[in-house]
């Protein structure tokens, strides 16, 4: 039996990883360049108040905890199984690339430029975890713990639509004031 390209080739499949850090970290230079030149309709800076500063350093431990302590804590539970092995470690790399690529970029280019990546990457980290439906052996505990995992980062990309991306957007229309 023939099994077709794309059925071979799931998310946690080294290429697949490969070419996201890779696109994502194109458009993340495309972004930084693009803001610092005035061509992007967002800001170099993020602009919080003090109140969104208290809640992002809240949900910094929040996401510590439930993006990385608890997965790892899953792939404990499941160390005998390697598909365990292979898709909590293709998931912790991704938080380990992003986390990397978060700090570089924002250091070299500009400091907003960790809404994008932060978006971007929790979208292809909810894939992962759909993905991870089909791969993984749950237990009760396990299953509980994978949708605490879930939960959190569809709440952080509600949470980057709500405030961090909203606070960068200048709209189009400064991109056409900042011509003139």
């Amino acid at each position: 039996m023939k099994i077709g390209i794309f059925e071979q080739m799931t998310v946690n499949n080294g290429l697949i990883l490969t070419l996201f850090i890779l696109i994502i970290s194109l458009l993340a230079l495309g972004y930084g360049f693009g803001v610092k030149a005035r061509r992007l309709p967002f800001t170099a800076e993020i602009g919080y108040n003090q109140q969104q500063w208290q809640f992002l350093r809240w949900w910094v431990k929040l996401a510590s905890f439930a993006g990385v302590l608890l997965p790892m804590c899953l792939l404990a539970l499941a160390w005998k199984q390697p598909s365990a092995w292979v898709f909590w470690g293709s998931y912790l790399l991704i938080v380990a690339v992003q986390l990397i690529s978060e700090r570089v970029f924002s250091r070299s280019l500009v400091p907003s430029i960790v809404v994008p990546i932060g978006f971007l990457y929790t979208a292809f980290r909810l894939w992962q975890l759909l993905n991870g439906l089909t791969q993984l052996t749950f237990s009760y505990l396990t299953l509980l713990g994978f949708g605490v995992v879930v939960l959190f980062w569809v709440s952080n990309l509600i949470m980057l639509m709500v405030m961090p991306i909203p606070t960068i957007f200048k709209g189009s229309e400064s991109i056409e004031q900042s011509r003139f």
